[in-house]
């Protein structure tokens, strides 16, 4: 097991501990609000177990089954978990919806707020440090992680935030607005979360149909090009290129002049090396293909 696959394992495990956690809470506090906190972690150490199994296939070679290998698994994956985590914030906006038109909900608070201060401090530290181990390892499994902890980490914060005015509200002549915090509570949450996984899920399909990289790396991996092919008889160069993963693919046609001169195939191989290293010199994920054609319709 790899570093990125230990970290992806650690992440599960500390799911499931904050799963247990928010699940138990919510029977002793009957908060909706610190089951849906319980259900998100349940539902990620679940999908957490299935990054481990994506982030082993995807470092493997391609095969009779899958010619071009398993990147597509990742976004695939990612797509699943942003999904999934839409379908948990529309069912507990519709509950939560429902409670609001009809009273609202009795909470117990004094063990609603001890939770969400132990949710808060340890969701808030395995997410610091699942972004540190993103940015050392530079894996989009990694990073999905992240996203999820920060949101686990923002509904805690936004649960004790609550739990903590309504324990002061409860002692005042508004007291009977209490059983409205826990219901409020959710729909503030589903709305302030739910872009994170919105962006996932778009990510995540733009990925699975081929989209090509942001326009910046686009014209980075362009002005790498033309500096490795300076000097040399060109008349154009087609370059396409798409991201999946953490792998992108480039697909190069050179439309060459038709007086050019070669002492052998092993020239334009040797060509077709130096742009490969230099197009992996931004980044090493990058896989190069590289076409020489003297017919400009053929790098249509």
């Amino acid at each position: 097991m790899n570093r990125e696959q230990k970290i992806l394992l650690y992440a599960a495990i500390g799911q499931l501990f904050f799963a247990a956690l928010g699940i138990v809470f919510a029977f002793l506090t009957d908060s909706a609000a610190i089951m849906l906190d319980g259900f998100f972690s349940l539902i990620g150490f679940g999908i957490s177990l299935l990054t481990i199994r994506v982030a082993r296939l995807v470092q493997q070679p391609d095969d009779e089954w899958f010619h071009f290998g398993y990147a597509r698994f990742e976004p695939l994956l990612n797509l699943s978990k942003g999904i999934v985590i839409l379908g948990v914030c529309g069912i507990s906006l519709a509950s939560a919806i429902q409670a609001l038109l009809h009273g609202g909900r009795e909470l117990t608070l004094g063990p609603a707020v001890i939770y969400s201060i132990l949710a808060v401090v340890g969701c808030f530290t395995v997410a610091i440090l699942l972004s540190r181990a993103a940015r050392k390892t530079g894996s989009p499994l990694i990073e999905v992680e992240v996203h999820t902890w920060r949101i686990d980490a923002i509904m805690s914060l936004g649960v004790l935030a609550a739990f903590v005015a309504a324990f002061f509200v409860d002692r005042t002549q508004w007291s009977h607005l209490v059983n409205y915090v826990d219901p409020a509570l959710v729909v503030i949450l589903v709305l302030a979360v739910i872009a994170t996984p919105t962006r996932i899920v778009i990510e995540g399909l733009a990925e699975l149909l081929g989209a090509a990289p942001k326009d910046s790396v686009q014209r980075e991996v362009e002005k790498k090009f033309e500096e490795l092919l300076a000097g040399y008889p060109v008349e154009k160069t087609v370059l396409r290129m798409e991201r999946v993963g953490r792998t992108s693919y480039l697909l190069a046609h050179v439309v060459v002049e038709p007086n050019l001169e070669l002492t052998g195939i092993e020239e334009l191989d040797d060509l077709r090396r130096k742009i490969a290293a230099g197009i992996q010199e931004l980044h090493p994920s990058w896989i190069v293909d590289t076409v020489f054609v003297a017919d400009d319709s053929l790098a249509v």
